[in-house]
C-alpha cells in the first residue's frame, strides 16, 4: 500500500508484543493471556510530543468510526505491536514466533484483543509486585472455516472487507493516520 508505514510508537511495544503472544500461542485456542501496559515515562510521552503525537489523547483511528476501545494512543500502538508481530512474525509451523520476518504476511483475523481499565498497583509486604497499568489482554481464534463462517455473519460495518471485496466499516484507510 503506498504511504502505508509503521505507527511509530507502536515500535516502542514491539518486545512487548513477542512476549504476550508468545505466551498466546502456547495457550489453547480461545484462551486470553494478558498484562498491564504501564503508562509511558516522561520520555516517552516528550518524545511522541515532538513527533505530533499526544500518547494520552485519543487514538486516530485509521478505520472510519474507530476500531479497537482502546482509548488511548499509547494503548493502541500496543495493539498494533500485538498485530504487526502476529502478521509479520507469527510461525504457523512451529506454533511460537520467528526471528526473521515473514515472506508473506500471515492472516490477522484470529488474534482478538482487548483493552480494560487502569489497574492499581499491587503491593505485598509493604513492596510493589505488579506495577499499575491498564489490563490489556490477547488470544487467538480458530481459523478456517470457523473463522470464515464468523466473519460472513458480520455486518459490513463490523468487517474490513464486504462480500463483495469493497471496504467494509473496518477497513483502514492510510490518509486517516497522525503517522
Amino acid at each position: 500500500m503506498p504511504g502505508a508505514r509503521r505507527d511509530p510508537v507502536s515500535v516502542l511495544f514491539d518486545r512487548p508484543a513477542r512476549e504476550l503472544l508468545a505466551r498466546v500461542y502456547r495457550l489453547p485456542r480461545g484462551a486470553w493471556a494478558g498484562v498491564r501496559v504501564p503508562p509511558p515515562s516522561a520520555r516517552q510521552a516528550a518524545w511522541a510530543a515532538e513527533l505530533g503525537i499526544d500518547l494520552f489523547g485519543p487514538d486516530n483511528a485509521s478505520v472510519r468510526g474507530g476500531h479497537y476501545d482502546a482509548r488511548t494512543r499509547w494503548l493502541r500502538a500496543y495493539v498494533r505491536a500485538l498485530h504487526y508481530q502476529h502478521k509479520w512474525y507469527s510461525d504457523a509451523l512451529g506454533g511460537g514466533l520467528r526471528e526473521e520476518r515473514r515472506t508473506t504476511p500471515a492472516s490477522t483475523g484470529a488474534l482478538k484483543v482487548e483493552v480494560g481499565g487502569w489497574l492499581a498497583p499491587v503491593m505485598r509486604g509493604g513492596r510493589i509486585v505488579a506495577p499499575g497499568g491498564n489490563g490489556m489482554r490477547a488470544r487467538l481464534l480458530y481459523g478456517g472455516k470457523t473463522a470464515r463462517r464468523v466473519v460472513e455473519a458480520m455486518p459490513e460495518e463490523r468487517r474490513i472487507w464486504t462480500g463483495e471485496g469493497r471496504p467494509g466499516g473496518r477497513f483502514s484507510y492510510v490518509e486517516l493516520r497522525d503517522w
